[in-house]
Order: C-alpha cells, then structure tokens, then sequence
C-alpha cells in the first residue's frame, strides 16, 4: 500500500512538470472559494508575505450496527469471537487552530494545534455475563470488564492532540494548473496514556494524541477553466516510531482525494469531493493494566479502507476588509467501508471552518 501511494503522489508531480516550464506573464490566482477548505489540509498556497488565522471544527460520528470487513456482524457472533460489550455510538469532535504564513510566494508555512473530545456509549451483549458462564476469552489484563446483558454505559476523554508543522513548497503555477507538495510533522503534544476510573486504559481510539512522532508529506494539485474549479491530493502520514510511551502506535495512514468546484457567485462557491484512507491497525499492545471485553480494546479492531463523499460551501462574509474572512462548511458521508476486525462503522464528518487572511 506504501508502493502504491508513493506512485500516485510522483505521478500527480509528474502531470505539474509541463505547467511548471510555462512562461509568460499570465498568472491566476486560484479562488479559495474553489477550495474544499473546511474538509482538508494543504490545500492552497498564500502569496508572499501574507498571514492567515483559522479555526476549524471537525465532528465525526460512528455507530449503527458494528462492521466486520463490508458486512454487518449481529451480536451473537461479536459474543462468539470473546467479546461481551460492544460499541453502540461514538462521537470525536475537534478544534483547530490554522495559522500559516507565507515568507515567499513559493513557500507557505503552517502550525495546527488541536484539542479533542471522544465520547463513547457501550452496550452488554453477552446473556451470560456476571453468571459465571460469561465470555471471557479476552480479560485478565484489567480486571473483569463485563458488563449486565443490556446495560448501556457512557463514557469519555478530552485533551490536546498532536500538533501538525508543515512546509508547502509551489512547483507550478499557471492559469490552468498550480501544484505543490508539503512536508508535515506531527508533533506528539497530545496525551496517549488516558485512564478509566478504575486506572485502566482506555480504548485505543479514545487517545486524544498517538504519542509518536510522524512525518505526512503531500502533494497537491488544482486547476480551474472560468466558474469550474478541480483539484487532486495525495498524501501519507507514517509513524516514525514503532510504539509510544504506553506501549503502542496507530497504523499509518494513506489518502488520497479529488473535488470539483463552482462559483455559484462572486462571494458563494459549492465542492464536491471523494476522499479515499487506508488506515493500517494499531501496532504494538498497552503495557499497562487494560480491558479486552470489548472490540476498541483490541488492536486488531482498528483501521481499513474506507471511501467518503463530501459536499460543501464556501462563502466570503460581507465584512469591509481588504481580504474578507471566509466560512466554509462540508458535509461528508461513506459510500464504502472496509474495516478491520469488528467496528462501529462511520455514520457521517461535519467540518466547519473560518479563516481570515491578512
């Protein structure tokens, strides 16, 4: 999978090789309303010495019944593979703040630190729990876990993620075609040693940050032709450390994705984007006290491909600036899901973003 995403991202560099040998004096400045802003990340470039502020909020949320591959998977056969509680919803927000700056017209440069909040509702599945004749292939790390047939519980964690530098570099620039790559950082700011009550860990996913230090290059190109706007980006985020602190790391993570764009107005612009992640399992294991009685307590149960179909606006506010703040929002949804182990599928991503470039 690495093999194949490093092909896309040299060949979407490739097509930007032409545009990058033009010459002449026709330079057009790609439209951030054309821009599918609020649901991505190094998306555009900024002029020489411009500065932009940003906050953006994220929302996903998953549930529904749980997911084995493409398939559904009932209780029963979720209680047979050793689990006795499963995951009914789950709902991770996200705040992030976009500050970038641009020292040159072909450099950009970009911090985003973020905050998260993970909320989780859990349901007993298991008839025989607290019986004595329970399924409990999976305990003994933290304790028995296992909770009444029927029971729902709730529970949560919040803090600061992992904080994403990076540097976009242009590699072309002309009236129908513009392309730049980046390189980001992650930088492990964010907590990956979260407990429970009880002092055990809590589910992988529920770790505001990942507690490694990972490298995310990219490559971007985008084009327009009058009112229609089209873009492309490919990019890899891979994990420079086997595990972190707690005895873990989250699985790599390729992504590639493309849009269309119209100008509905000269303030209002809509996008239409398909998203492609593959997502590799969480490697590693806790190396602390921890529960297996439910599929997110295991690393197996984590990752896959998935494939989301995003709409979106873009709209640059009536305020008298010389550069009017934009608000961007996008709506995305999966068309297809193939998950690792057992998961709550995603339901829906809402991203919201404002910005404001000086």
């Amino acid at each position: 999978m690495r093999t194949l995403y490093t092909g896309t991202a040299l060949a979407l560099l490739a097509c930007t090789m032409p545009a990058a040998a033009q010459d002449g004096p026709e330079i057009t400045v790609q439209s951030p309303l054309l821009l599918p802003s609020a649901g991505m990340m190094n998306d555009h470039m900024h002029e020489g010495g411009e500065a932009m502020i940003g906050l953006r909020f994220e929302r996903f949320r998953y549930g529904g019944t749980n997911q084995s591959g493409t398939d559904e998977i009932a209780d029963p056969a979720i209680v047979a593979a050793g689990y006795s509680v499963r995951t009914t919803s789950m709902t991770m927000d996200m705040v992030m703040l976009d500050l970038m700056y641009a020292p040159s017209e072909n450099i950009t440069l970009m911090v985003m630190p973020h905050y998260m909040w993970h909320r989780m509702e859990m349901v007993g599945i298991d008839p025989d729990a607290g019986t004595g004749g329970g399924h409990g292939g999976h305990e003994g790390h933290g304790g028995a876990h296992a909770m009444p047939f029927g029971e729902v519980h709730g529970h949560g964690t919040e803090g600061f993620g992992d904080t994403l530098v990076s540097a976009s570099y242009r590699l072309a620039r002309g009236p129908k075609l513009s392309a730049h790559a980046t390189l980001g950082v992650w930088v492990p700011t964010g907590a990956s040693d979260k407990t429970n009550a009880d002092g055990t860990f809590v589910h992988y996913g529920m770790q505001p940050g990942g507690g490694t230090w990972d490298l995310e290059p990219s490559v971007t190109v985008s084009g327009r032709a009058g009112g229609l706007g089209w873009g492309a980006q490919a990019s890899y985020r891979w994990k420079t450390d086997q595990s972190n602190a707690s005895g873990f790391a989250f699985g790599d993570k390729a992504r590639a994705t493309g849009w269309l764009s119209y100008l509905l107005g000269s303030a209002v612009g809509a996008t239409a984007r398909l998203e492609y992640v593959h997502e590799g399992q969480v490697q590693g294991h806790y190396n602390g006290p921890h529960h297996h009685s439910s599929p997110p307590d295991r690393q197996e149960n984590y990752g896959g491909d998935t494939v989301t179909a995003g709409l979106g606006l873009n709209w640059l506010l009536p305020v008298r600036t010389a550069q009017r703040p934009q608000l961007g929002a996008e709506v995305a949804v999966p068309i297809y899901q193939d998950l690792n182990g057992i998961q709550a599928p995603q339901e829906w991503r809402f991203s919201l973003a404002l910005s404001q470039t000086f």
